[in-house]
């Protein structure tokens, strides 16, 4: 049986991108940008590009089968190339009325860094024989950017190395036509100032090459800096997979206003694709319009720009999602698609009235928690590292909205509450910081968030240690906290074992008998109970009984929203201006009294329903608790 290494075509004069990774945000946001970049200049295409998937060969091996199927058609009226130089994949658009539309997007070749034998494709057929090269992409998780060793990261390092040494002692085999002659290096991982990490990653690689290669390292550093330009960027379209398809095909919502944004302080960038960007961004006529809703892609030429498109991003759309996926999981709604569902089919929250619609009440408080918090905190942005108006502010969330509230793509919301603890520090935190450092109220809204936070992560029962692995097990909304034993059957929890489904690796819930499971990672120490020994903050959340009143409650609390992997609101404590020191203490308070009452059963929805959500927390504390 022959192995196909690399499906590349011969001629390789017309390939200018390669694609390091094929995961879902590169194959459905970056490549039909550089595609697009292409479609009006000469010849080959200005940016086709080559996908190299990091791990395994399914990409490839997909591409190979379409190909394959698709031979008498592959002369395509759409392709810039012959047929055999010329493969394509799909992708799934679910439009906002149910319909789903499938794109075939090019690219001009296909391979894997995967084995010995296809690496070796990789940098001796294909490297070698590229003549201009202007932009890579980079899409290989964010478990691949986690430290410079990673697998991803070294194949990243040798694959430029190549191009270094081809460049430099192969009479300058390939070259690079930028208007400044640096090769854009595009990251499609959103980790924070993704492109600076990953030229860090790339340097620490060549200092400790450097008792190898005998000083070959200053030779790379000086490649590193000089020939190549590592953007920041941020990307943001949820996407999933089509169901049976093993993740080779990606399943997307509409392609956002901006599904990807990228720092281009220089002008680096392939004049292919800021033109095109600029045509599709800028341009009211029809035909760009059209363009634009297809691409996604925007460009940001000054300093702090794009600081404020992650800084919204992380308040507006990510602030949001947190505050309301632990709602809705506790709720037993599964997907963030039942926010758009007029009757709130789907869960049974609380013995709600007919005219009181699930989806309407959680709408409202989203509404609220923006309007009444993430807007006013959001004049804070507008300093000498961030620029963001009032009205930048309420665009982002007015097209989140729309996102949010898909009816027919929504995601799990069990998946969306990992890692919450942190969450709540990093999107809801800053938030909180501003605003009480600004003299604005912080709302109800605020406060019955990260109530809802530390309700989801606690234990049904008191744990020792650190749970079973590391997972706790809690309980749902409106559930009575022994339904959640394993083999507890009686006639408040039913005799039904219900369907148990995996939503996380590790992690599953059961709606039926009302218990899921979650991992905490957070820490924190509580004087009251140990002077200096911390506790995993679930084991500390269980070791209460359900009626404590919420004093009891205040020390935790505390201790979560202080420590910097929690609510990260320790530089509130430690302001010199007392009146801050304050108003933590009212907000540790007005939190405790909020989560004692999730904690004792009363309705999620009906503390929606009864909470001033607009007003200050205050009103929590001096009796008035009603609209």
């Amino acid at each position: 049986m022959v192995v196909i290494n690399a499906l590349f075509p011969e001629d390789k004069s017309h390939i200018h991108a390669l694609c390091i990774g094929s995961g879902r945000f590169l194959r459905s946001v970056l490549v039909p940008a550089l595609i697009a970049a292409g479609n009006d200049n000469d010849n080959g295409g200005y940016l086709n590009p080559v996908i190299l998937q990091t791990r395994g060969r399914t990409f490839m091996d997909y591409c190979h089968a379409r190909q394959s199927q698709t031979s008498n058609n592959s002369n395509s009226s759409n392709s810039n190339t012959s047929g055999s130089d010329f493969l394509n994949y799909e992708v799934d658009t679910v439009q906002h009325d149910g319909q789903v539309s499938t794109d075939i997007i090019s690219c001009s070749g296909a391979g894997s860094l995967g084995t010995v034998d296809s690496k070796m494709a990789v940098l001796k057929d294909l490297l070698p024989h590229l003549k201009i090269l202007r932009l890579i992409g980079v899409g290989v998780t964010e478990a691949g950017m986690a430290h410079c060793h990673t697998k991803a990261m070294k194949d990243l390092y040798e694959l430029l190395d190549t191009l270094r040494h081809l460049y430099l002692y192969s009479n300058f085999s390939w070259k690079c036509d930028n208007p400044n002659g640096k090769i854009s290096i595009v990251n499609m991982d959103n980790v924070p100032q993704n492109g600076s990490l990953l030229h860090t990653f790339m340097l620490e690689l060549a200092n400790e090459s450097s008792n190898s290669n005998n000083g070959d390292n200053e030779e790379m550093k000086d490649f590193l800096t000089n020939k190549l330009v590592f953007h920041n960027t941020m990307v943001d379209r949820i996407t999933s997979q089509r169901p049976g398809s093993n993740g080779l095909v990606p399943r997307a919502e509409p392609t956002p206003l901006k599904a990807l944004v990228i720092e281009d302080l220089e002008g680096d960038l392939p004049r292919g694709l800021i033109d095109d960007i600029d045509i599709h961004i800028h341009s009211s006529s029809s035909n760009t319009s059209k363009n634009k809703t297809k691409t996604g892609v925007v460009v940001r030429r000054k300093a702090g720009q794009l600081d404020a498109d992650i800084a919204l991003k992380l308040r507006v759309a990510n602030g949001t999602h947190t505050g309301i996926a632990h709602v809705m999981a506790l709720c037993g709604l599964l997907m963030t698609d039942a926010l758009s569902n007029p009757k709130g089919e789907g869960g049974d929250c609380d013995n709600h009235d007919g005219d009181d619609k699930i989806s309407a009440k959680l709408m409202y408080y989203l509404d609220s928690l923006f309007q009444h918090q993430i807007l006013k905190a959001a004049e804070n942005l507008d300093d000498t590292t961030t620029t963001a108006t009032t009205s930048d502010v309420q665009a982002v969330y007015d097209d989140w909205r729309r996102r949010l509230i898909h009816a027919h793509f929504g995601l799990s919301t069990f998946f969306i509450t990992q890692n919450g603890a942190a969450k709540g520090g990093i999107r809801i935190g800053p938030i909180i910081v501003d605003l009480v450092t600004k003299g604005e109220d912080v709302t109800c809204s605020t406060t019955f968030a990260l109530a809802a936070i530390l309700r989801f992560l606690t234990p049904a029962e008191p744990v020792r240690g650190s749970g079973n692995d590391g997972i706790y097990r809690g309980w749902l909304n409106k559930t009575k906290r022994t339904c959640t034993s394993t083999g507890a059957e009686n006639k408040d929890c039913g005799s039904d074992s219900g369907k148990t489904v995996e939503y996380a690796d590790g992690l599953a819930y059961n709606i039926q008998r009302g218990w899921y499971e979650f991992r905490c990672a957070c820490n924190v120490v509580v004087p009251n109970i140990s002077q200096k020994e911390s506790h995993p903050l679930p084991v500390l959340l269980g070791s209460f009984p359900t009626t404590m009143q919420s004093c009891a409650y205040e020390d935790s609390v505390r201790a979560y929203l202080l420590k910097s992997d929690g609510g990260d609101l320790s530089c509130l404590a430690t302001d010199p201006d007392p009146s801050i020191k304050e108003k933590l203490d009212l907000i540790v308070r007005a939190v405790a009294t909020v989560y004692a009452r999730m904690v004792a059963g009363d309705g999620m929805l009906e503390l929606l329903k009864e909470l001033p959500l607009s007003l200050s927390f205050e009103k929590l504390l001096d009796g008035t608790n009603s609209n």
